[in-house]
């Protein structure tokens, strides 16, 4: 059971909408397609330097949790205030649909 005040921060849930060409790349374009509230932990530096082998992993700078969300998608992101978190995998908490606990990234611009 949630205690009142854990999920405190209002987040937006994106999706790409469309992408520009730009120079050697493209420019995404971010949609929100629902609010919700959310815990956000940031993890700290160890967590975030993990290996697996010679392999680095992707790197998990925060864990979010929200409400179960069917249509969330791999390539959704967290938008906190002005911060996007691109999501790297989530636990469906007991598998029973209720919580999602989201592992995200955020990216140096």
């Amino acid at each position: 059971m949630r205690r009142a005040g854990e999920r405190r921060h209002a987040v937006a849930l994106q999706r790409i909408t469309g992408r520009t060409a730009s120079g050697d790349g493209y420019v995404d374009a971010w949609s929100t397609y629902d609010t919700v509230w959310a815990s956000v932990v940031p993890q700290a530096a160890s967590a975030v330097e993990r290996r697996a082998g010679e392999t680095q992993q992707v790197p998990v700078t925060h864990v979010v949790e929200i409400d179960y969300h069917p249509s969330l998608r791999l390539k959704d992101r967290v938008l906190f205030g002005t911060r996007p978190l691109y999501i790297r995998g989530w636990q469906n908490e007991d598998e029973r649909n209720v919580t999602l606990v989201l592992s995200c990234e955020e990216r140096a611009a």
